[in-house]
C-alpha cells in the first residue's frame, strides 16, 4: 500500500455462472483516487466467520496495530462484516456507504424531492452546514429528518467523520467499481477466476505506472480535476480586511489559516484539499496552491504504489 491512504474499502460479491460462493475484497485508494485492489478471497459465503478471517489475514498483513487506530474502513451494512471489523479494529473509523443508508431511508420517503437534501446533509463538511441543511429537510418531512438520524452519523456523514485521513468519501464505490471491472472473472470456475483476477490486476498496475510517466507537474490530474471545481468557486469568496474571514455568496462565513491549512468548513481538513475558502486566502497572498495539497496526492506518492507488482505465479 506504499503511496496509498489508510482508508480501505471492503465489500462482497457472488459468483456468476454455475459457480456457487462469493468473493471478499479488500480496496485501497492511490493517489490519483483509483482503486488499488489489495487482497481479495473466495468464500462459500459472506459471513461473520468468513469477514473475520479476512480482517484478521488483511491486519496481519498491513501491520494494522492499536486496534486499527488511524485507519478508515468502509463498507455496507452486512451484519457479519460490522461484527469483525468492531472486534478486530475497533479503532478503526468505520463508514458505512451512504448510498446503501439513503436506500434504506428511501423506501418510507420516497418524495424525489427529498433525495437532494439528503444527500446535502450527508455531504456537509460541518456540523453547522449539517444542521442548517437537516432544518431544511425537516421542513419538508419531520419524521424523515428523524428516521435520518437512527443510523449514527459519524458512519455516514462527512460533518461527523474524524480528521487525519484525507478522504472525505461518504461511498464505497470503488469496491463496487473493482467488482465490477471483474465481471467476466466471475463467471469462471474458483481457480480459473482468481488467476484471472491475478492477471487483470497485474496488467493494471503496468498501464498504471506507464500512463504516469507521462504526466507533468507534481498532483495527479484527477486531483488536479476536483481542485478545478474548488478554484471555480473561490471567485465567489471573498477576504475581509483583517486576516482570513472568507464570505461566499454573501452569506456564509469561514475563518482560514494557512499556516496550520485549517478551514472552519473542515474540509480542507477532511479531504486534504484546499477548499474554495482557503484558496480565495492562497491567491490574494500570491502563493503556491501546491505548497498546500497533501503529499498523498502528489504523482510522486502515485508512483511509489505502481512500483510494486504481482509476481508471475
Amino acid at each position: 500500500m506504499a503511496g496509498c491512504r489508510r482508508v480501505i474499502g471492503l465489500d462482497g460479491c457472488w459468483f456468476k455462472g454455475a459457480n456457487n460462493g462469493e468473493l471478499l475484497c479488500a480496496i485501497g485508494r492511490d493517489a490519483n483516487n483509483q482503486m488499488y485492489p489489495i487482497a481479495w478471497a473466495a468464500v462459500a459465503t459472506e459471513t461473520y466467520d468468513s469477514w473475520y478471517r479476512f480482517i484478521g489475514l488483511l491486519q496481519k498483513d498491513l501491520n494494522i496495530n492499536n486496534g486499527g487506530e488511524g485507519w478508515v474502513v468502509i463498507s455496507d451494512q452486512q451484519k457479519g462484516l460490522l461484527k469483525a471489523v468492531t472486534e478486530l479494529v475497533p479503532n478503526a473509523e468505520h463508514r458505512m456507504c451512504a448510498r446503501h443508508i439513503y436506500a434504506n431511508w428511501r423506501k418510507k420517503h420516497t418524495d424525489k424531492e427529498l433525495q437532494k437534501k439528503w444527500w446535502g446533509c450527508a455531504k456537509a463538511s460541518c456540523r453547522t452546514l449539517f444542521n442548517l441543511r437537516r432544518d431544511l429537510l425537516a421542513q419538508k418531512t419531520p419524521e424523515g429528518a428523524r428516521d435520518m438520524m437512527k443510523t449514527s452519523l459519524e458512519h455516514w456523514s462527512k460533518a461527523f467523520f474524524k480528521l487525519g485521513s484525507n478522504c472525505d468519501s461518504v461511498d464505497n464505490n470503488l469496491c463496487e467499481t473493482f467488482n465490477n471491472s471483474i465481471m467476466e472473472s466471475r463467471f469462471l470456475p474458483v481457480i480459473s477466476m482468481n488467476e484471472a483476477i491475478r492477471r487483470k490486476i497485474m496488467v493494471s498496475i503496468q498501464k498504471n505506472r506507464a500512463k504516469a510517466e507521462k504526466w507533468t507537474g507534481t498532483i495527479c490530474p484527477n486531483i488536479f480535476r476536483k481542485l478545478k471545481i474548488n478554484i471555480e468557486r473561490s471567485r465567489n469568496c471573498y477576504n475581509g480586511k483583517d486576516g482570513f474571514e472568507v464570505t461566499e455568496k454573501e452569506d456564509n462565513r469561514y475563518t482560514v489559516n494557512l499556516e496550520q491549512r485549517v478551514c472552519t468548513c473542515r474540509y480542507w481538513q477532511l479531504a486534504g484539499l484546499p477548499c474554495c475558502h482557503a484558496i480565495s486566502c492562497i491567491y490574494m497572498s500570491s502563493r503556491q496552491l501546491d505548497d498546500y495539497i497533501a503529499l498523498c496526492f502528489s504523482i510522486s506518492e502515485y508512483m511509489k504504489t505502481y512500483d510494486h507488482v504481482l509476481q508471475p505465479v
